[in-house]
């Protein structure tokens, strides 16, 4: 597929090579300063200090008046226009400079690389102002009209509810160039046609723009990539903004050949109605979404009962849930957003796509696995359905997966696997009893698995001030000791409650005499002021020995 169609504008090659301005002479070297400019106004100024005051692309008239006794003012001139962004001066050489420019001005200007122009006598500035802006006008309304065809078009599309492929099709087709879409991932979405029977894939040009992007720290612009043959050209690439942080990207390749009469503003048009539909299309499946998650709720709050008339294999379950002899739960979030009661902007939209990835991706990791996610805290929850012995590994591998394509660290707490649909929501309560454990205690790992602790179990939720109080008011000195002695006396405390108060058990696992157990038990009566074996005074102590630990 060749693409040579020409993108026609008003630049400086156009006024030299157009009949109309046949006698507007280039003073400079053609071959050293560049014409290929867009010409986006045209101003008239006699005065040097106008750099501040006339906008980009503009091509400057002049009679030089002021110049006329030394003409090398001229040179700062030329620098200051060069620093505005201006793309040319025309200058009237008869009234006030003879009809001649100083060689120097020129030589000056070659090594610069501006464009300097001769007008003749027989132009009055206002009329070839008018004449210049007469064309840039024509065209830029041809543009215009085009721009908002265009937007016509695709928004006849987003009413027909088009695919994101019909889309991109159309509009490679209207600009004849070939078109990709990538997601927020930089993945590809969808391509235009030229691609499929090409030997240059659009993945060889998406690998080059990643690594172009990531290496000039830009998410826009234009990038230099080469087909498989070595050849180098130019591609574009404009966001498309669905998420704030993390837009899509069309992608267009040989931007410089597109057809006149569309221009860049016609493509921003395209891409605003793009962003549109890719909005819609995001908010029809978080509908979908929230239909998935409340259907979760209703599994894990005991709601929903399998209507026991049906046959065993003909559940009442919908959604992807299967009746299996294996449940496991795993909560899912992002390492650093642990501890923030809320979350910032950043963070709600990296958990969003974060979910969005994986609820794409699972089955690649895991058979039946489903993917779901609570909206007001972002929290992400997967169940799976299948045991599978590698399940550490491949949650490992998924999170250095993911971490590829977004800046987060993501940490799964699970909770322990049943063999009953119906104990789901067991499952689901120890992975949401790990994820608060972290919370609390700030544990890092990547994995953590549920541990029954018994009564500790009651404490998970109380105020750690309130912890370390009852800790302190049953342990006195041996909740923090430091003491050598008292450290000592703690460990036999320690073991002496776990041996069930015998002394004969407690002196073979401390390998001590008998005796000095009696001793050290007297001296821990004597520092807590009660009898260390009576049963309530006994719960207690082994209780806040434990909790103790916990806090630490």
């Amino acid at each position: 597929m060749e693409w040579n169609e020409e993108y026609i504008m008003i630049s400086l090659a156009n006024l030299l090579d157009s009949p109309r301005f046949s006698d507007i002479k280039l003073l400079t070297d053609r071959n050293q300063t560049p014409l290929d400019q867009e010409i986006k106004s045209v101003d008239i100024s006699d005065t040097p200090d106008i750099e501040h005051y006339i906008p980009e692309g503009v091509f400057l008239l002049t009679t030089a008046m002021i110049y006329k006794e030394d003409q090398s003012g001229l040179i700062p001139l030329i620098d200051s226009l060069i620093r505005a962004s201006a793309v040319g001066l025309g200058i009237k050489l008869g009234r006030f400079l003879n009809g001649h420019l100083d060689p120097k001005i020129i030589q000056y200007a070659n090594k610069v690389n501006f464009p300097i122009f001769a007008i003749p006598d027989g132009y009055s500035l206002g009329e070839l102002l008018h004449q210049l802006m007469s064309n840039i006008w024509s065209t830029k309304y041809e543009e215009v009209s085009f721009a908002l065809d265009i937007q016509s078009q695709f928004s006849n599309l987003l009413i027909q509810n088009a695919s994101n492929e019909v889309i991109i099709n159309e509009l490679a087709k209207t600009i004849k160039t070939p078109t990709i879409l990538l997601s927020p991932y930089r993945e590809i979405i969808s391509h235009s046609r030229h691609f499929n029977n090409s030997s240059n894939s659009a993945q060889l040009y998406v690998d080059q723009i990643i690594q172009l992007m990531d290496n000039e720290t830009k998410n826009k612009g234009s990038f230099i990539v080469e087909n498989a043959k070595g050849q180098q050209f130019q591609v574009s690439v404009t966001p498309i903004k669905v998420y704030n942080y993390f837009p899509h990207y069309l992608v267009i390749l040989k931007p410089e050949q597109i057809p006149y009469p569309i221009s860049s503003f016609a493509i921003d048009q395209a891409a605003t109605v793009l962003s549109f539909i890719l909005f819609k299309n995001e908010k029809v499946a978080e509908s979908r979404f929230t239909i998935e998650t409340d259907y979760f709720k209703e599994m894990v709050d005991n709601n929903y009962k399998v209507d026991s008339s049906l046959a065993p294999q003909e559940p009442n379950m919908k959604h992807g849930y299967i009746l299996s002899n294996f449940y496991q739960v795993a909560h899912v979030f992002e390492k650093t957003a642990i501890n923030q009661s809320k979350l910032t902007h950043l963070q709600e939209e990296l958990l969003q796509l974060t979910f969005k990835w994986i609820k794409k991706k699972i089955s690649h990791y895991f058979a039946n696995a489903l993917v779901i996610q609570f909206q007001n805290t972002k929290e992400i929850v997967v169940l799976f359905q299948q045991q599978d012995p590698h399940l550490s590994a491949k949650l490992g591998k998924m999170a250095a997966d993911i971490q590829d394509k977004l800046p987060l660290h993501l940490i799964f707490s699970l909770g322990n696997p049943y063999y009953n649909w119906e104990q789901i929501s067991q499952s689901y309560t120890e992975a949401k009893l790990v994820f608060d454990e972290r919370h609390q205690s700030e544990h890092g790992e990547l994995i953590m698995h549920y541990e029954d602790k018994g009564m500790l179990q009651l404490f998970n939720n109380l105020d750690k001030n309130d912890v370390t109080f009852f800790c302190q008011n049953i342990l006195k000195a041996f909740a923090f000791p430091e003491d050598p002695t008292l450290i000592d006396l703690r460990k036999t405390l320690t073991v002496y409650l776990d041996s069930q108060c015998e002394i004969a058990s407690t002196a073979s696992k401390l390998f001590v005499h008998r005796n000095t157990v009696k001793y050290r038990i007297q001296r821990c009566e004597e520092i807590l002021g009660h009898d260390v074996s009576s049963p309530e005074n006994s719960l207690n102590l082994r209780l806040a020995l434990n909790l103790i630990d916990e806090i630490k």
